[in-house]
């Protein structure tokens, strides 16, 4: 019996591997996708045991290596078949991305680039596997999916030390980079509680003079306002995303269904709550350029790093 799957881009269903269409959204399928299970190994090497997560131009799967002792490793791969030329212009400077910039990095909270290939259809990059879960996962109620819970103050404060131990480094490197898209799905969460930051597609490097980026990137609710075309990002704009990101831990409420709008905190009989609250106020403050710190960016937010 034949075991191979074909997976739905669209939805994420699998499929048998003859498959036209996807039997739960009646989607065309991407035959030029790897089929997981399948005896015949990827660059002469991976063997795919199943897919892990999809979004944007393609997927992520647990992988064996079979040159390391058959370790496992997330394969990425970016699908360009059925692409329009601007996605295509896109997917590419993405992967690209991804690759010059994460290949230089070495960092505990940071997953490493472990091999890169293409073929005419679809670029391939494989990194270190990740055993968890996203932080957004992690965040919504295990009894009922569609509510965000919120943290103890103490885990919360130790998944900011983390995220700033990240920023750091990032922001320090010469030239800095800026992460730009700093949200709960962009990071890995291990059973134990350590931390990862994931996904380089749209990181940048902070080139100074430049009036602001040539093209607008982010998530909804966590990309701050500079993001928007009103500035090039700088660190601060990745201190305005730990800000949303710490806010909707502390608050339960989803930046994205209120962009911009972050109300005081109301942690009742917490220590410090006072000067928590300037804190993320300073973070996620619409006017940077007013904003004053101690320790402060050109545009005025703390960077810090906790």
């Amino acid at each position: 019996m034949d075991s191979t799957q074909l997976y739905c881009s669209q939805c994420g269903a699998a499929n048998d591997a003859s498959s036209r269409y996807c039997f739960a959204c009646n989607y065309e399928l991407n035959q030029s996708e790897p089929l997981v299970g399948a005896e015949k190994l990827l660059h002469a090497r991976y063997q795919l045991l199943h897919k892990s997560g999809i979004g944007g131009f393609g997927a992520v799967y647990k992988a064996r290596d079979t040159h390391t002792h058959n370790q496992y490793v997330a394969f990425k791969q970016i699908t360009l078949r059925g692409l329009t030329a601007q996605e295509i212009i896109e997917a590419t400077d993405g992967f690209n991305r991804e690759v010059q910039i994460l290949s230089r990095l070495s960092h505990p909270h940071l997953p490493r680039i472990l091999d890169y290939f293409t073929d005419q259809e679809n670029w391939y990059l494989v990194m270190d596997f990740i055993e968890g879960e996203t932080l957004e996962i992690y965040l919504h109620h295990p009894d009922n999916p569609e509510m965000i819970r919120t943290l103890p103050l103490s885990e919360v404060l130790d998944i900011a030390m983390q995220l700033c131990s990240v920023l750091d480094y990032l922001h320090t490197l010469q030239p800095p980079v800026i992460f730009r898209d700093l949200k709960p799905g962009n990071i890995m969460r291990t059973p134990t509680g350590k931390l990862y930051v994931i996904d380089f597609g749209i990181a940048r490097h902070f080139k100074p003079g430049q009036s602001k980026d040539t093209m607008l990137f982010g998530s909804p609710g966590y990309a701050a306002p500079e993001q928007y075309g009103k500035a090039q990002t700088t660190p601060a704009a990745d201190i305005y995303s730990l800000g949303a990101l710490l806010h909707q831990m502390l608050t339960g409420i989803d930046p994205s269904e209120h962009p911009f709008r972050f109300t005081p905190l109301q942690l009742y009989g917490a220590g410090g709550l006072e000067q928590l609250n300037t804190l993320l106020q300073l973070m996620v403050a619409m006017d940077a350029e007013k904003t004053t710190c101690q320790h402060k960016s050109r545009s005025g937010r703390a960077t810090n790093h906790c």
